[in-house]
């Protein structure tokens, strides 16, 4: 149908994988982990779970955010992406250490909250291997 201009050509779709797939598999296994609390009827469990279901999700969007940053196309690291990423993590500590000290959220729906980032990450690796394997 429609031709591309001269000289611009399509991205190889292996080429470079985006991590916005794996954010929505992080966002897929938390809604999972949180229908499952619903289910089986623990609902103290549900506002901690959600809890620590955003700060996972929050916690891959800005790793995600400094990667673009710290790689914007070659393969130099611009120095700013070390702080970045060291008040990230101290930022990310600082928020588990809160949640967990002020007793507002049940401690074991909170870390399966939390949870859902390794779940989205393994989804997405399960799923790469199978196109990977199909090709």
């Amino acid at each position: 149908m429609g031709s591309k201009p001269p000289g611009e050509t399509e991205p190889e779709p292996s080429a470079a994988p985006s991590l916005r797939s794996a954010e929505r598999k992080i966002l897929f296994s938390a809604g999972l982990i949180l229908a499952g609390i619903a289910v089986s009827g623990r609902f103290r469990m549900l506002p901690g779970a959600a809890c620590g279901a955003v700060i996972a999700w929050g916690n891959f969007f800005l790793i995600r955010k400094i990667l673009e940053k710290a790689f914007p196309g070659g393969d130099a690291i611009r120095k700013e992406f070390i702080a970045q990423y060291v008040i990230k993590f101290l930022g990310l500590v600082a928020v588990v250490y809160l949640v967990i000290r002020s007793g507002w959220f049940d401690a074991l729906g909170f870390l399966l909250g939390l949870s859902c980032l390794f779940l989205g990450i393994l989804l997405e690796g399960v799923t790469r291997a199978a196109e990977m394997k199909t090709r």
